[in-house]
């Protein structure tokens, strides 16, 4: 059972392919306060219907909250240039700070922003891609470019060459 925190996008992602409660029941769900309070509301059918999410009814029976202060969430983003800065979401922002400063925890984001900044941090090993998070599950679907290991890959590589060029962080 893997410790996993999860993006806004691939948590609206599990519940638009009906998967939500296989992912919860198999692993260790965390979901930082700002995605789970300001970012997660609906998802949208193949016929662009929309289907509320409603969360907080399932805080601690599902998965568990978790947050940090608005002083570390200012000090962690001192990490990145200003350009960088200015392309991550504020809910991604605190879950790459709780990543950091917990070893134990996998983030799942198909965001390109969020996963170059994984190895920005030098956490390349704690992320994981949508497709990786399903095939531990025991689910094999066929999935949007943007939810497969290829991408992951991709965009952590550039992650890490910007890491190595000084581009995107300011400070190890």
């Amino acid at each position: 059972m893997n410790i996993v925190l999860l993006d806004a996008d691939v948590i609206i992602d599990l519940h638009r392919f009906n998967i939500w409660n296989q992912i919860v029941s198999k692993h260790k769900i965390y979901i930082s306060s700002t995605i789970l309070r300001s970012e997660v509301y609906f998802y949208e059918d193949d016929q662009r219907g929309k289907h509320s999410i409603d969360l907080l009814k399932n805080v601690e029976s599902k998965f568990s909250e978790i947050s940090i202060s608005a002083d570390e969430l200012q000090n962690f983003l001192f990490q990145f240039d200003p350009v960088f800065k200015a392309e991550i979401h504020i809910g991604e922002i605190e879950a790459l700070k709780i990543l950091q400063d917990n070893k134990d925890f996998l983030f799942c984001t198909t965001d390109k922003v969020a996963i170059k900044a994984i190895a920005l941090l030098g956490k390349g090993e704690q992320g994981i891609s949508f497709e990786k998070l399903l095939k531990s599950s025991g689910i094999n679907k066929s999935l949007e470019f943007k939810h497969t290991e290829k991408y992951f890959k991709k965009y952590l590589r550039e992650g890490s060459i910007m890491r190595i060029q000084n581009r995107g962080i300011t400070k190890d």
